[in-house]
């Protein structure tokens, strides 16, 4: 009798195994619980890479909760590399809760994307901004979303955009009183105020705050390459002072 019964089982495993590997693209049969825990474990993944973006805020970001970040190095997107590290330098000193960033201290970042295309002509370049040099803290993890993106003032001079006079003067702290800035940072909008994802001087450049990889910012152009030459300002918030 028990011989019969595993004669019986070897049968049906075989005939199981058969009819599995004579299906179209079907390789093996897994039992239904362990098929129901690699699609759980699988869904689990899935949903984590979904996790969603920090949302923005449609309305006004107040100009003096922003930080003026000057590139001076030449950033092009045909030349960098996703990993990257990079660095601006703040163009005048601010005091947030924690740290106190001087003028030309330090903004730190990672390329997060980067690529160029000349058929078609196509560029993008993704940056993520994590930590700064505080006074008497170096680098220290502070996340900055990048709102706006201003091409160098010689650029800007041979362009319809103009430098906001508010962005030439030195420092200043978060709770300063906001001053009336170019309405062009703000379509719209107040003039006390800019509005996530403005460009000015730059020719077909499209700016997504939180677009890139990692919900970094993303820049995308019609042009064949993505050049961010010294002094061009990249307009930042830290999230919980926007």
């Amino acid at each position: 009798m028990r011989v019969d019964r595993l004669w019986f089982r070897m049968t049906l495993q075989i005939a199981v195994m058969g009819v599995c590997a004579g299906l179209p693209g079907v390789g093996y049969c897994a039992a239904p619980g362990r098929a129901n825990a690699a699609a759980q474990q699988g869904a689990g993944t899935e949903a984590g890479q979904a996790e969603p973006c920090a949302a923005i805020s449609d309305t006004d970001i107040p100009l003096t909760t922003t930080i003026r970040a000057k590139v001076t190095n030449l950033m092009d997107a045909a030349h960098l590399k996703p990993g990257k590290k990079i660095w601006l330098n703040s163009a005048y000193g601010m005091v947030f809760p924690g740290c106190t960033l001087e003028q030309d201290a330090a903004i730190y970042g990672t390329v997060t994307a980067a690529a160029s295309s000349k058929n078609p002509n196509a560029s993008e370049l993704s940056l993520e901004f994590n930590s700064v040099d505080c006074t008497g803290h170096a680098k220290y993890p502070m996340k900055l979303l990048v709102v706006g993106v201003m091409a160098p003032p010689d650029q800007l001079k041979n362009s319809r955009d103009a430098m906001p006079a508010e962005l030439q003067g030195g420092g200043r702290q978060v709770s300063d009183a906001a001053a009336n800035t170019n309405p062009k940072l703000n379509p719209g909008g107040s003039s006390h105020g800019i509005h996530p994802g403005v460009v000015l001087g730059f020719k077909n450049l499209k700016l997504e705050p939180e677009g890139g990889p990692q919900c970094s910012a993303k820049m995308t152009s019609t042009e064949r390459n993505i050049e961010l030459a010294p002094g061009a300002i990249l307009l930042m918030v830290v999230p919980e002072t926007k």
